[in-house]
């Protein structure tokens, strides 16, 4: 827990907001940078689900960046059940905005959504899950 704190909380790591292109996903790929410099693995595939991949993974523990629209996560989910319940991964990881309106819309996804949604489905969905939220 510590790398991934001290990851995204290192002076230099700043999201560039003025990213052009698909921003979401320009921002995406900034954060995801910061990690694979310390070692971590992206768009690794899930273990039990064919076709889905996480964003980051390292030591069997995935990462997904959902700074995009909150639904979005329900496919995050999913693919971490499955793979939880087959006894792949020991817990999960989604970084979601702290403050949706800093990255320019009130429909991202953010850390209040995110538990909001883990709330909805707490009785099936048995995963760990630590929602990191971030601002720029």
């Amino acid at each position: 827990m510590s790398e991934i704190y001290s990851i995204l909380s290192h002076g230099d790591n700043l999201l560039d907001l003025s990213a052009n292109g698909k921003k979401q996903r320009q921002l995406s790929n900034q954060i995801k940078s910061w990690f694979i410099d310390k070692g971590w693995k992206e768009e690794q595939p899930a273990y039990s689900v064919p076709g889905m991949k996480y964003d980051l993974l390292k030591d069997n523990l995935p990462i997904e960046i959902e700074i995009g629209h909150e639904r979005l996560v329900f496919p995050d989910f999913f693919e971490f059940l499955a793979d939880y319940s087959n006894g792949h991964i020991p817990a999960a990881i989604i970084i979601a905005t702290g403050t949706p309106k800093s990255f320019g819309h009130s429909w991202h996804c953010s850390l209040k959504s995110t538990k909001r949604k883990i709330e909805s489905v707490t009785s099936a969905y048995l995963v760990p899950t630590l929602v990191i939220a971030i601002d720029p």
